[in-house]
């Protein structure tokens, strides 16, 4: 790996602030990890988006006149954590409202859907659409539903130029939404791309050949062939097969005027953008569709990777004049600029504003009541733990601390293990996972430790701000439902424990639901074996069970063996082939075929260097099992390992 970098933690950081640097009209916010502008427009909505890096110029390029207000960037592949979400809003929010732009991956879905719940709370207007305009695949390693790709940009542009014409919250999200469902999107990639934190490429490719419908983390499309230069013809070819697939989605008929995106990713030269421009545009005029504007660059990119995407925006007399209207941002910008004495005039009244420290009235009250309402609630916090550990037929407060201690340990430990074994998705999740338990451990000594339920949910806000993409929605809802139902709780029993489990689930199916619609779809393909679990203990209770670490043991040995023969599916064949890539990390046996394949987890838990050493480190060591085999490792596969029900 040769990048020009410090280190892969400040990665994210020194960009940001290169950024800002660059461009004085913007700032960087670091705690929150968000680019915005420095005079947020209080007569307008407040456009925010954002996503994981790695895709620059997108999203933090776009922050200015007549496009975002604020960028929120996570770590490289992985979304922002709600928090970072819901102080961006707080940051920008309006009278007239905040609109978030969400690309449709799980992750990012989660943590703006949970900001937006946050924000609302707090008496902020703030609304959201999610851009699905990916069409080379329905389902995807990140994704339920079609991937949000190039096409957010153009959302971006004529969501913002409706911002700046003055209209409502309600106007902007229409326009936005007519956007997405007018625009579709295809990518292709000849090479892979290298995450900084794994130094690597994510996937191996060879030299003669491409894959089609790539995704913008490279995510395997519909499939991979080799590449043919004899015709003569290549570049014809191609941009003919994706104009079909584009104009059959899109129903797009001779006549239509359609705005081109060809939109490289990162990796491939200028002159070979254009290269496919001219011969895409060819195609388009044989086809009798009219451009009305064209756009090529880098703008929804991959790192490095060298490849391209086409997107299509169908436009009409209003998306025209909102395409065309003046924006003026790090990486875009055409039209007429504002005149000087409008310029002077607005930044004059924004300074008084600030001066005379503005802020909405109903911000004010709406945060107002809901201080004093949490100050008449909340109680005296106690950050050291009571007693010594107990761990018999009851786990005491103190065993409970260190269990979750312990769990902690074992997964900043496995951090590279984790990440090998993503190597089929993005490279990324042992990082993710481990960012937010350094941080726990970091922040031991501010964690409330009054009662077990006290303990869990103060945890869970620290998971929620630091894991990164998916698993801080995911592990923080797990211990924050179960830390609710565990609160005044000093010592629970085997009936406790059951219903901690069951809330876990409960909280990660809720997320779901909220962040997709589909939490019974997140929570069955995921989290299923977490519910069998919780069964699994109401049932050992109703048999008169009573020590806890006897029953929490016998599950782990039942894991442990039912990690033995768990079945992969992989619904398309660009995956399958993918997957080849993967055994290098987990190695597959003899017998597999063109549908499914089995491996043992087993392999896994011997990579993680899993050692029993005393009483609660055991127990600790047993949570760990329960908890990261029963969905933090098929969230590492990405939804294709089918849940097995290994307590039936």
């Amino acid at each position: 790996m040769k990048k020009i970098m410090n280190t892969a933690q400040s990665f994210v950081y020194d960009m940001c602030h290169g950024l800002a640097a660059a461009h004085p009209e913007l700032e960087f916010v670091e705690k929150y990890k968000v680019v915005k502008k420095k005079d947020i427009n209080e007569a307008k909505v407040s456009l925010i988006s954002g996503g994981g890096s790695g895709h620059e110029p997108a999203h933090a390029g776009f922050v200015g006149k007549g496009m975002l207000d604020a960028a929120v960037c996570g770590d490289v592949f992985a979304s922002p954590s709600q928090v970072q979400v819901y102080n961006a809003i707080k940051q920008c929010a309006t009278d007239k409202g905040v609109l978030l732009i969400v690309k449709n991956y799980s992750g990012d879905c989660m943590n703006f859907n949970n900001a937006m719940s946050d924000a609302q709370e707090d008496g902020i207007k703030v609304d959201a659409v999610y851009v699905n305009d990916d069409i080379a695949v329905k389902d995807s390693l990140y994704t339920v539903g079609r991937r949000g790709v190039a096409g957010t940009v153009l959302v971006h542009k004529c969501a913002g130029a409706a911002a700046e014409q003055g209209k409502s919250l309600e106007e902007v999200k229409a326009v936005a939404n007519k956007v997405i469902d007018n625009v579709r999107s295809f990518g292709f990639a000849f090479t892979s791309c290298t995450v900084p934190a794994a130094g690597h490429p994510t996937f191996e490719i060879g030299d003669d050949e491409m894959e089609f419908g790539v995704g913008i983390h490279g995510e395997p499309g519909r499939f991979r062939e080799k590449i043919d230069y004899s015709t003569g013809t290549f570049c014809d070819d191609l941009s003919r097969r994706i104009l079909t697939d584009l104009e059959e989605d899109l129903k797009l008929k001779k006549g239509e005027e359609i705005v081109l995106l060809i939109n490289g990713f990162g990796g491939t030269p200028l002159q070979e953008l254009y290269i496919l421009n001219n011969s895409v545009t060819k195609a388009l005029n044989q086809d009798g569709i009219t451009i009305h504007k064209t756009i090529v660059g880098n703008f929804m990119t991959s790192i490095d990777m060298a490849g391209a995407s086409i997107s299509v925006l169908r436009v009409d007399s209003e998306l025209k004049s909102l395409v065309d209207y003046p924006v003026n941002t790090p990486a875009l910008t055409w039209g007429a600029a504002m005149s000087e004495q409008a310029e002077a005039a607005l930044e004059a009244v924004q300074a008084i504003g600030r001066a005379l420290g503005y802020v909405p009235q109903e911000h004010v009250e709406a945060k107002t009541a809901k201080k004093a309402a949490k100050a008449e609630t909340e109680e005296v916090a106690v950050y050291e733990v009571e007693g010594k550990p107990v761990v018999n037929e009851t786990i005491n407060t103190a065993a409970f601390v260190q269990i979750v201690d312990k769990m902690a340990d074992i997964v900043i430990e496995n951090e590279v293990p984790f990440c090998e074994a993503d190597k089929m998705g993005d490279g990324d999740f042992g990082m993710s996972i481990a960012k937010g338990f350094r941080q726990l451990k970091a922040d031991w000594a501010t964690r409330k430790k009054g009662d077990i339920g006290q303990f869990l949910v103060s945890c869970s806000e620290i998971i929620k701000e630091y894991c990164g993409g998916a698993s801080g929605p995911i592990w923080g809802s797990a211990f924050k439902y179960a830390g609710k139902a565990m609160l005044g709780k000093k010592e629970v029993n085997l009936t406790d424990i059951a219903l901690l489990f069951t809330e876990a689930n409960r909280g990660v199916y809720e997320t779901g639901k909220k962040s997709f619609g589909k939490g019974a779809e997140i929570a069955t393909r995921r989290l299923l074996t977490l519910s069998n679990l919780a069964q699994w203990l109401s049932q050992k209770q109703r048999k008169k069970a009573k020590n806890c670490k006897k029953v929490l043991t016998s599950a782990q040995k039942r894991l442990t063996k039912a990690q033995k023969q768990p079945k992969l599916t992989l619904p398309h064949s660009a995956e399958r082939a993918r997957w080849a890539s993967v055994q290098s990390v987990i190695p597959m046996p003899a017998h597999t075929d063109s549908t499914s394949s089995s491996t043992s987890l087993r392999l896994i838990s011997q990579r993680c260097k899993i050692r029993l050493i005393q009483k609660i480190e055991a127990l600790g060591e047993c949570f760990y099992f329960l908890f990261v085999f029963s969905f933090l490792y098929t969230s590492i596969c990405k939804r294709h390992f089918l849940p097995f029900n290994f307590l039936s």
